[in-house]
């Protein structure tokens, strides 16, 4: 049989980034050596989320430089 680990967790809603990152703390503290690939994905994933949330910046006429007459 396989052994399912799970953690029960209490946030604090009024504090959130500092929660999200103990909690990637606790969770880390479960697979040494596996960290890394664990923290790229989800930087991987934040970064996404992040890039959707920007606005969209309008580039304007592109500007060309004159020949020399």
């Amino acid at each position: 049989m396989v052994a399912v680990k799970k953690v029960e967790l209490s946030i604090d809603l009024t504090r959130p980034a500092e929660e999200l990152i103990e909690t990637i703390i606790q969770v880390l503290s479960y697979y040494p050596g596996a960290q890394l690939g664990i923290l790229q994905r989800v930087d991987q994933t934040i970064g996404e989320m992040l890039a959707a949330m920007q606005p969209k910046e309008d580039p304007g006429p592109v500007e060309t430089a004159e020949e020399p007459t």
